[in-house]
């Protein structure tokens, strides 16, 4: 059977009577895709679809995670009853220091590089769609039966990325249990029909024909029955904090700058003055208009804290004596505030778990807008938010609250 005449009867079997639209080349198909590289700080989750599998789902997908990324990688699969979590090419963190999902995340991404999410069984297309991932992995078989479930993978992807106006993933495919010469025709077989009726090519993520060894290492599973994009957004969360903390893997601490040279310059004594008495000090000009590197640092009672906010890291975190979580913005960025504090809120037990100092449920979220100059912070009375004054004097900063507790509301 041609190529052609397979690809007729994946259209009529699944397709309808569209009329497909101009196909282009199969070279996409035929070669591996590179993985797609994460932006500086951020997190590598790579939703990973168990399409057809010969035999047991579960060996295959460990095979190929660990394979299509060979450096430390977390692999996580969602069950109806919880999640069973696995690290792949790497030693990991002990089980035994991790109690909870929380806390096994944070350990885990000091360590992971990538991290492959697999979803329940049934699909759950719509909330990986929303995700809006960079790359969905289909893991799939290369008979016939396996190519059309792995081509209806790929359309319900593309079909749910349109229909919300997001850009459509890319969809390599990971073709198990066959020769390569039978993951190349499968694969060019799913990109023909995608790229035909969906205007999407489908690269070949990799050939696996054979299960092999792969070095699990702490699997485990935890009876928390969390839907992906909880687990999307707490994976972020723990990935930020180690990056905060400067322990994301593959983050080196920067360099300390050296001192530039200096060239001596002539030195021009000034003349005896005819008075004896002693010159006051000499204190260089203060620039009102530059805020201090750290607010918090300059606020009494506050100790900051090593983290950021996904999205606004221009928002300092600090904590206080009873374990209140304090959010500072300069007054230039207190647009800000409302988001990273409603993250807080959402993520306050994994960040509890990473910061033991916060205080328990409800976790108390201060907002704090920090001014140079007291007229500016006139309009931001009675809004909720604590106002802090520093004012730069010779000696160092100096804090003026503008506001209390009583003050705060209307």
């Amino acid at each position: 059977m041609s190529i052609d005449d397979r690809f007729d009867r994946l259209a009529s079997l699944f397709l309808g009577d569209q009329e497909p639209t101009p196909t282009g080349s199969m070279e996409a198909a035929m070669r591996p895709t590179p993985p797609v590289a994460p932006r500086a700080g951020a997190v590598m989750i790579t939703p990973l679809l168990a399409g057809n599998l010969p035999v047991l789902a579960h060996p295959w997908l460990w095979h190929v995670a660990a394979r299509l990324d060979a450096r430390p990688t977390a692999l996580l699969r969602l069950a109806h009853d919880g999640i069973q979590v696995a690290l792949l090419n790497s030693m990991g963190p002990a089980e035994s220091e991790c109690e909870d999902l929380a806390a096994w995340l944070l350990r885990s991404a000091t360590v992971a590089r990538r991290w492959f999410v697999v979803p329940r069984s049934g699909g759950e297309i719509d909330t990986i769609s929303a995700f809006n991932a960079e790359e969905v992995v289909v893991v799939t078989g290369g008979d016939e039966a396996a190519t059309v479930a792995a081509y209806q993978w790929v359309r319900r992807l593309i079909e749910a990325a349109k229909t919300s106006g997001r850009t459509p993933p890319l969809t390599p495919v990971a073709v198990v249990g066959c020769e390569e010469a039978a993951a190349k025709e499968a694969a060019a077989t799913i990109s023909t029909a995608s790229q035909a009726f969906l205007g999407h090519p489908v690269p070949l993520a990799g050939s696996f024909p054979r299960l092999d060894r792969t070095a699990v290492s702490h699997q485990r599973f935890f009876s928390d029955v969390v839907q992906p994009s909880e687990l999307f957004a707490a994976i972020a969360t723990a990935g930020a904090a180690a990056w905060a903390r400067g322990e994301a893997p593959g983050v080196a601490s920067p360099p300390r700058p050296m001192a530039p040279r200096v060239t001596p310059s002539p030195v021009f004594e000034a003349p005896p003055t005819p008075s004896p008495a002693v010159r006051a000090p000499y204190h260089a000009p203060v620039n009102a208009a530059t805020f201090p590197d750290n607010l918090a640092s300059c606020i009494p009672g506050l100790w900051p804290v090593a983290m950021k906010c996904p999205g606004h890291p221009a928002i300092e975190f600090a904590t206080d004596a009873s374990g209140g979580l304090h959010l500072l913005a300069s007054i230039e960025q207190v647009a800000s505030l409302r988001a990273a504090k409603s993250w807080a809120q959402r993520h306050a037990t994994l960040l509890r778990a990473g910061f033991p100092g916060l205080a328990v449920d409800p976790l108390p979220v201060i907002e704090r807008v920090v001014c140079l100059e007291a007229p500016r912070a006139i309009e931001w009375h009675h809004c909720g938010m604590r106002l802090d004054l520093l004012v730069r004097t010779s000696s160092g900063w100096l804090h003026v609250p503008l506001n209390d507790e009583k003050s705060l509301q209307p």
